[in-house]
């Protein structure tokens, strides 16, 4: 049945070495030995991926394209920062990011930053 298949979540980048150099170096993930030619896939926590590949024509989403799941998101966005990566502030009424993080009741703590090609990272950590 698929549903008790492990998935990957899929980015597309135009620049592969910036992707790479990127996930690899500011947020830390390993590439996998099985990537394969115009991919990049890394390892994540529970057998889970990221697989990037290149593609030219850039990248068109304004939402989340990927969510990494965080025990203890103060901690994993210092980290970040520390390794040079720059997340999204928000203040509004409803939607106010403090130390990057947005807290959102009875839901949990969210942060963002964006990819070298403009996608949509978030840490996610529930309440």
């Amino acid at each position: 049945m698929v549903a008790g298949n492990p998935i990957s979540a899929v980015l597309i980048s135009g620049d592969l070495d910036a992707a790479q150099d990127f996930y690899e170096n500011k947020v830390g993930l390993t590439l996998s030995p099985r990537t394969i030619k115009n991919h990049l896939l890394f390892d994540c926590g529970d057998s889970t991926t990221l697989l990037i590949y290149g593609r030219g024509g850039g990248n068109k989403a304004d939402h989340t394209q990927v969510r990494f799941w965080s025990t203890d998101i103060g901690s994993d966005v210092a980290e970040l920062a520390e390794r040079g990566v720059v997340f999204e502030d928000y203040d509004s009424e409803t939607f106010k990011t403090v130390n990057h993080v947005v807290t959102s009741p009875g839901i949990g703590r969210s942060a963002w930053f964006k990819g070298p090609d403009g996608n949509t990272i978030a840490l996610f950590q529930p309440e």
